[in-house]
């Protein structure tokens, strides 16, 4: 397996001169996903890329007892390119896509995560809880959570937590920590599958890095918030005993997070201060863009915004359809889809169905996709997985969630280097394995 630095210096590399269009994004709910969703099927749309699409709502699901078989539309032609609509991940998915498919995913702070569960389920109410800090009230006695019993709500929520919500939807099982061998196997598959993962509180880093993975445009990776909820205790800290009571009862996600949020500092850190002028001219055309959506809505004229060619972008112009597309939602995005892949059924022309000028570049679409078997991993490349983390690194400070484009970017950590390779058949538990991490002693934070 390559590691994740590896992949980034060949994907940015002279010779990435085509953007990679076959992709699979695993939604992580109640972690900015449906934002990165809509972004991406903005992408696929004008890229003329086949999204698998559900037969019934917004939900992947597979047809039991068929191999690797969605319960989806098929498309005229056959072949995929794209997965962005809800499903928990698993193996066969790579059946279905074609064998040089991108896998990516997004994760948020676990106590972030916590309250907008908490807020999302309406638990407060259900368990009559009042005051400001709500989710952090029900962390005194954890076990509060189980002793009641009746909404779906609360049900919803309690089975979220004490089964690591953001885990589950990566293809974890229930489990308390990678002491358990299924679940040891399950972060080394997602450490082996996927070639990043997005990180919410540093979104904009985030975003840039997958534009480099991708081979993508700048344009590509422009977005308007989405689904973003406030609440009274939503920038509220969360007190030691509360905090150490959630890792107790959430312990994966806190283990994935750490994990790949240091990934990521790391791997930013080697792309050197370059990365992170364009993470700030970045964060600088998306708000420029976003100010001109606003203005769009209320004055009947206005000039389009042009954004000249540099040293990051080719340039592109921005207007009216642009802002139209970048405020669709999900939902609308799904039916775009639909009514494009029924035209194609019928045999008809897009624009006897939808209205596609000033869709951006007018992208000529892929050629066929042709869905060949993906390779079998050897059995010696599972014995170079990365291991786990440690989970005793001291918690990040309470971060500011989604909204973090418009402040500096947070300071690097340090990393520290391995000590000296040890056999991994030697290992007799996943603490010998969590050991040898030697991860950095604090974890880098978003910007308050």
């Amino acid at each position: 397996m390559q590691s994740m630095q590896q992949i980034i210096t060949w994907r940015t590399a002279p010779s990435c001169d085509h953007p990679k269009n076959n992709f699979v994004f695993i939604e992580v709910n109640r972690a900015g996903s449906t934002t990165i969703q809509c972004m991406l099927m903005r992408y696929a749309y004008n890229h003329h890329l086949h999204v698998i699409l559900p037969r019934n709502g917004l939900e992947l699901k597979w047809i039991k007892d068929s191999g690797a078989t969605f319960d989806d539309l098929p498309w005229a032609d056959g072949g995929y390119n794209v997965i962005v609509h809800g499903m928990t991940y698993k193996w066969k998915v790579h059946d279905v896509m074609p064998p040089d498919t991108s896998y990516f995913s997004i994760l948020r702070n676990p106590e972030n995560h916590f309250k907008s569960m908490f807020h999302y389920y309406d638990v407060g109410k259900v368990l009559g809880i009042t005051g400001k800090n709500q989710a952090s009230k029900i962390l005194k006695n954890p076990s509060a959570l189980t002793d009641k019993k009746g909404g779906i709500g609360e049900t919803q929520f309690v089975t979220s937590v004490r089964m690591s919500a953001q885990a589950r939807d990566l293809g974890f099982g229930p489990g308390t920590d990678f002491d358990q061998p299924k679940s040891l196997e399950n972060f080394r598959n997602i450490t082996r599958d996927f070639g990043m993962m997005v990180i919410l509180e540093h979104l904009s880093e985030s975003l840039v890095l997958l534009r480099r993975v991708m081979c993508w445009e700048l344009r590509d990776i422009l977005y308007l918030d989405k689904a973003v909820t406030t609440y009274s205790y939503k920038d509220i800290p969360m007190g030691s005993r509360q905090l150490s009571n959630l890792k107790m009862i959430n312990k994966i996600d806190f283990q994935l997070y750490d994990f790949f949020n240091q990934t990521l500092w790391k791997t930013i850190k080697g792309l050197g201060p370059e990365f992170l002028e364009e993470v700030s001219y970045y964060r600088e055309v998306n708000i420029e863009v976003a100010e001109y959506c606003r203005q769009i809505e209320t004055e009947e004229t206005i000039a389009k915004l042009s954004i000249p060619a540099g040293k990051w972008t080719t340039g592109f112009m921005v207007h009216q359809r642009t802002c139209e597309e970048l405020k669709l939602q999900f939902e609308d995005w799904n039916t775009k889809f639909i009514m494009r892949r029924n035209a194609e059924i019928r045999g008809e022309s897009e624009n006897d169905v939808t209205d596609t000028e000033g869709t951006e570049g007018d992208l000529p679409p892929p050629p066929k996709v042709d869905n060949l078997p993906r390779p079998s991993i050897p059995k010696e490349k599972e014995e170079n997985l990365p291991p786990p983390p440690k989970v005793d690194t001291p918690p990040p400070p309470p971060l500011q969630e989604e909204k973090v484009d418009n402040l500096p970017s947070p300071p690097l950590p340090e990393i520290k280097k391995k000590g000296k390779k040890t056999d991994k058949k030697s290992h007799n538990s996943a603490k010998d394995i969590l050991d040898e991490m030697n991860v950095p002693d604090e974890l880098p934070s978003a910007p308050k």
